[in-house]
């Protein structure tokens, strides 16, 4: 079956969303809305027939080039819909080569990585069709937190309020991140809660003196949809200045799982290679999952 270019101004989104949704793995970051927000409108997709099988491609231009690029806050794109008979080396095959640089991180989950002969990245993944087991320190943790007058809240905060706590926590080790990057994900995140209930907020405060100790934000599809399965994507946190010493993202990230136990749902923990923060996330019991890099050009 013949996989087309199309750009943004004559993709079908109602078909684009529909295929998303169909995926074995559907993943929020596909869906136009966000592709729209955190792109700027400026991306184009392989896209197979009648929109059997998509392969978004974020577009950026500099110079007079056009590159595609992995865009922020979008951890994993690649391959979605329910085509089989295709892989993703199909859609990598086709991406044209007047793109100079593709730079781009591909799920694992089209064909289950058939064909794939790409370099992985970590990425941890925690089933929640049963309670999940968390290791000795982690349980610790959560002990001392549960000690405390400590009330974990959904959307008392709005997006832009704990990117806000996020950029405090960790703005400074992640200078490749731009103002309009942030405004980008606010945005996108902002249509999904509104659009779909897709994103939320859960803060922890102190219930005595009110003090906000940390926050997150987590995307996920709606169960509406009757989704063969969903992923949950701890995307963006970070403990305040008084939540920090408490050890506070252990119970947020609790507060999270717990509301999805027994559901057809993964939390997916988004990372990380970084040796320190895989290991704070190993202490929930996590799957490693890797998705693919691909880079190819300039």
């Amino acid at each position: 079956m013949k996989i087309a270019l199309v750009y943004r101004k004559d993709i079908d989104t109602q078909l684009w969303d529909a295929a998303i949704f169909r995926s074995r793995v559907p993943l929020v970051y596909a869906l136009s809305d966000y592709l729209d927000a955190l792109c700027g409108g400026h991306w184009a997709a392989l896209i197979c027939g009648n929109y059997e099988a998509v392969f978004p491609l974020p577009l950026k231009t500099k110079w007079g080039f056009t590159y595609v690029v992995q865009p922020k806050f979008c951890q994993q794109l690649g391959a979605f819909g329910s085509n089989q008979t295709l892989t993703t080396q199909d859609f990598i095959a086709a991406i044209p080569k007047k793109f100079l640089r593709v730079q781009l991180q591909l799920n694992p989950y089209f064909d289950g990585g058939k064909t794939i002969a790409l370099a992985s990245k970590t990425n941890f993944v925690l089933p929640l069709s049963e309670p999940p087991t968390y290791n000795k320190d982690c349980r610790k943790n959560l002990s001392a937190l549960s000690k405390l007058p400590i009330e974990y809240t959904v959307n008392d905060l709005t997006i832009a309020d704990v990117v806000g706590v996020y950029r405090d926590a960790w703005g400074e080790a992640n200078e490749h991140v731009t103002s309009q990057d942030y405004e980008n994900f606010i945005s996108a995140c902002t249509l999904l809660q509104s659009k779909y209930g897709a994103a939320y907020t859960l803060s922890a405060k102190n219930t005595e003196s009110k003090q906000l100790l940390g926050a997150a934000i987590l995307l996920g599809l709606p169960k509406e949809k009757d989704l063969s399965c969903n992923h949950l994507h701890y995307v963006c946190a970070g403990p305040t200045e008084s939540g920090k010493p408490l050890g506070i993202m252990h119970g947020i990230i609790d507060a999270a799982i717990q509301m999805h136990v027994g559901n057809r749902c993964f939390f997916d923990f988004e990372g990380s290679s970084i040796p320190s923060v895989a290991a704070f996330y190993q202490k929930f019991g996590p799957e490693n999952t890797p998705f693919y890099l691909l880079h190819r050009g300039i």
